[in-house]
């Protein structure tokens, strides 16, 4: 959410916004963005009555309000639309002449580029941030903060961002500050460095190459050939130009559930798959953190041979339990947690059991369950 300018609200206009979509509008408000209201299938059936009578309007409207919007954020811009069709327009005449049948659609002025136009419009081109002390532009060290992190086994460690400041090229050396560092020990400590080996940018749903590879202020990249040790919330910049502090990025949601998974110890272990052993297991659990940021692993502290995945829901670690099994790993998932997470200070996160004891009969499917408070 960092990354964004503005925010393109898509609303079917037969069903009205979804409950999938409030979670990240409520975001996109709480920073503040305004909105574009994309009301989508109005030549759908019942569509355009229920624009006509008020019903669409009035429940954006209850949503906006319920989500906390302020008065300008109400006055947004909407676009009636028709994706199957392939007409946009503002024009709410033109619109009821394209639903109903009575004008055929002949593309041009009402054609999806209504839709781009609107957004380079009304949503703000990306800002330079100004680093404090630097006046010259030109002499602005290159910050980045690690939105997503990855890893690819040719690429390696891969890291997704908007450029705050300054540019980069391919086969610059960069430096890793990580977020909780204080900007008075910056330049104290040994930052960990590596070489750029690639960038690369999405083009629709495809990663491809950034030519020429350079990319500057405002850019979103992906680079290739970052510091292994670097997480979300980390920035980076270059080693022969470094910023003396880390970039504030907003704190990092901690894990909801957490889950005990171990190699398989019944009597009938390698009767289902093929991969049993617990070290294959931890293994295998780590590796998904490269690409997963969300999940986290540790050691149990009761027995060493079983791992703690920290995850944000069920739906999560149902997802990782399947993708093993699928691998042909057997474990077991004997206990289930609630994370609940108590803040000590701006830096320090403290977690503590609180539901616990879901046992699984077969290794997925709970068998019974109760809960401590």
């Amino acid at each position: 959410m960092t990354m964004i300018d503005g925010v393109c609200l898509i609303v079917d206009a037969a069903e009205g916004a979804m409950a999938q979509t409030k979670y990240v509008l409520s975001r996109a408000l709480k920073m503040g963005l305004k909105p574009i209201v994309v009301l989508n299938k109005c030549d759908k059936d019942d569509a355009w009555s229920r624009i006509e009578n008020g019903e669409v309007e009035i429940e954006l409207f209850e949503t906006f309000d319920a989500l906390g919007a302020n008065d300008e954020q109400m006055d947004y811009v909407t676009v009636y639309a028709s994706g199957k069709a392939g007409w946009a327009t503002t024009d709410i005449e033109v619109a009821r002449e394209f639903s109903t049948g009575a004008k055929e659609v002949k593309g041009g002025e009402t054609s999806m580029t209504v839709l781009l136009n609107t957004i380079l419009d009304n949503i703000p081109a990306p800002e330079i941030s100004s680093l404090k002390g630097v006046t010259n532009p030109d002499d602005e060290p290159f910050a980045m903060a690690a939105t997503t992190v990855g890893f690819d086994n040719f690429l390696g460690r891969l890291c997704t961002g908007r450029i705050y400041s300054g540019s980069i090229e391919k086969n610059d050396m960069v430096a890793l500050i990580p977020r909780d560092t204080a900007p008075e020990d910056v330049g104290k400590m040994t930052l960990s460095t590596s070489n750029i080996t690639g960038m690369f940018v999405n083009r629709g749903v495809m990663r491809t190459d950034l030519e020429p590879a350079i990319a500057s202020a405002g850019d979103i990249v992906t680079l290739s050939g970052c510091p292994d040790t670097i997480a979300v919330g980390d920035t980076l910049t270059l080693k022969s130009n470094p910023l003396d502090h880390p970039l504030e990025t907003p704190p990092i949601n901690p894990p909801t559930l957490s889950m005990e998974i171990g190699a398989n110890t019944s009597p009938l272990s390698g009767k289902e798959g093929t991969i049993v052993a617990s070290s294959r297991v931890r293994e295998r659990l780590y590796s998904e953190t490269d690409n997963n940021v969300t999940l986290s692993v540790t050691k149990s502290e009761t027995d060493p041979e079983r791992s703690v995945v920290h995850a944000r829901g069920e739906l999560q670690l149902g997802i990782l339990i399947e993708q093993m099994r699928r691998e042909g790993y057997e474990r077991e998932c004997q206990i289930f947690h609630c994370c609940c997470a108590r803040w000590i200070s701006s830096k320090t996160l403290h977690y503590t059991n609180r539901i616990h004891r879901i046992h699984f009969s077969d290794g997925f499917t709970p068998k019974y369950h109760y809960f401590e408070m």
